[in-house]
């Protein structure tokens, strides 16, 4: 009878299974952290770009050097952020929005071949022309 209980309550094996259901939760943690950190890295250059385009048009108030500006800087952040506009309204005092694209870092190219899916974010700033 002792046996036979010791036979029953025997846990040989169960950490194997409990890591190997462990594993692709600790992997699926780790792709949205990554996944978020890319985003805020995303927004960070968004919003240093809004800056920067800002600058370059109080000094020039030409609006295409003040959207090349901002195209620098985005394309210098990497592959996973992409420029998508920087118009500048109004002519002594102005506001510039910088949108970008920000691609699902995690998700195959392959599973989609018109190309990844993507956010944008818009980052907004105001200033005036120096005269």
């Amino acid at each position: 009878m002792l046996t036979k209980l010791k036979r029953h309550l025997d846990e040989r094996g169960s950490m194997t299974i409990e890591f190997l259901g462990m594993v692709p939760l600790v992997f699926l943690t780790i792709m949205i952290a990554w996944q978020l950190i890319a985003g805020a890295h995303a927004v960070m250059l968004a919003e240093s770009a809004a800056s920067e385009a800002a600058k370059v048009y109080a000094i020039t108030a030409e609006a295409s050097e003040a959207q090349s500006a901002a195209e620098n800087i985005v394309s210098a952040g990497g592959s996973h952020v992409s420029f998508n506009g920087a118009p500048i309204s109004g002519t002594d005092q102005f506001s510039a929005a910088v949108t970008v694209n920000i691609d699902f870092v995690f998700l195959p190219s392959s599973f989609f071949p018109e190309g990844k899916p993507t956010f944008s974010y818009t980052a907004d700033t105001s200033g005036k022309v120096i005269k």
